[in-house]
């Protein structure tokens, strides 16, 4: 579950994939890149905007003084190489501590820029890959496995966590990413302390080239990832370049290449949509605001989100979906209207919820 709904993403993947051009596209950060295997010596760390149409369309409606897009943290780590060569242990580590991995895969042809592991082919990247995060994962649970064995026999409490332990090192012994096994929550609670990175939510970025049809690429790596992990494609020098333009400017050099909002909204989406995050929206002449929850919150979570004392003091929820909003010309004009509802303690929030939170303390 995540502590504070920043979710956290750490971007790996072999030397030359692209990793820093895409946390540099995301974060708008001038992180140093360069034509030669391990360019990236030391973690970079950034924030990523959410790009959000409708918090922009509902911000201009209703004139607000100031927009706030929800957030994702990024930490773009060095490169992998072969029998974890290029990623130490203490990189390793800084894995674990994140909520999801986006895995770049070099999908493009560039002669100036040197190939490595797997050459250009995504799908052989990925498999390497996860060979790689899986052994990671099973010198941790082998480890474990034999300590809290001898811990059980004298606390009976801990059996289910031995056996859960003991079946997940045989899994990942077999080569098999944890993620491609049903667990049920209680053996999810037993690994929680050893931060799998096989069970975090994966997302697979193709990076092709400027010209490339990604289709093929991308059915490609889906056949070999673990089943719920997402798969995206798009090409981070694109969208590095884009992120240095104005919002107009990266507008049109998207239509004319025929790429629609950008590859970069859909990977950010596919952030959320792997950790079950949703949005939803406060609005008004001072401010829009996009908040991030959980899927499946009711309505004083969410208000929580705002501040602590919105939860403690919670009374109703005030609702309009955001695009009503944004149809009716304002939130004061869909409350003439008649579209806003009013909604409990039990309410379940839903994505694109523009929600007035009344309180008492």
């Amino acid at each position: 579950m995540l502590a504070d709904l920043v979710a956290r993403i750490g971007i790996l993947g072999f030397p030359n994939a692209g990793k820093t051009t895409l946390f540099n596209a995301l974060t708008g950060l001038g992180a140093a890149t360069a034509a030669h295997p391990f360019s990236t010596t030391e973690p970079n760390v950034g924030v990523a905007k959410v790009p959000d149409a409708q918090l922009d369309a509902v911000a201009d409606v209703e004139g607000s003084a100031k927009t706030v897009y929800a957030t994702l943290d990024l930490l773009d780590l060095p490169s992998m190489a072969k029998s974890g060569e290029g990623l130490g242990a203490q990189f390793i580590g800084r894995l674990r501590e994140m909520d999801a991995l986006a895995v770049v895969l070099r999908a493009f042809e560039d002669e100036s820029v040197p190939t490595d592991v797997g050459a250009t082919d995504p799908v052989a990247q990925a498999e390497e890959l996860l060979v790689e995060l899986t052994l990671a994962d099973f010198e941790v649970f082998d480890r474990r496995k034999d300590r809290i064995a001898k811990e059980a026999t004298a606390d009976a409490l801990k059996k289910g966590a031995a056996d859960a332990i003991a079946k997940a090192t045989a899994v990942l012994q077999d080569g098999t990413p944890l993620r491609a096994h049903a667990w049920t929550g209680e053996q999810k609670q037993a690994f929680r302390d050893l931060a799998p990175l096989t069970l975090k939510p994966g997302i697979w970025v193709v990076n092709v080239g400027e010209d490339d049809d990604p289709a093929d690429a991308v059915s490609a790596v889906r056949s070999v990832v673990p089943d719920g992990d997402t798969v995206v494609a798009l090409s981070a020098r694109i969208e590095e370049e884009a992120a240095e333009l104005s919002p107009e400017d990266r507008e049109e050099l998207f239509a004319d290449l025929g790429l629609g909002e950008g590859a970069l909204a859909t990977m950010v989406r596919a952030a959320h949509e792997a950790l079950g995050l949703i949005s939803f929206y406060t609005v008004g002449p001072k401010e829009a605001h996009a908040w991030t929850v959980e899927a499946g919150s009711r309505a004083p979570v969410a208000a929580g989100k705002i501040h602590s004392d919105l939860q403690r003091g919670f009374i109703r929820a005030e609702v309009v979906p955001i695009g009503t909003v944004i149809e009716d010309g304002g939130w004061d004009q869909s409350k003439k209207i008649g579209h806003l509802r009013v909604e409990g303690k039990d309410y379940v929030v839903r994505e694109g919820d523009a929600i007035l939170v009344r309180f008492s303390v």
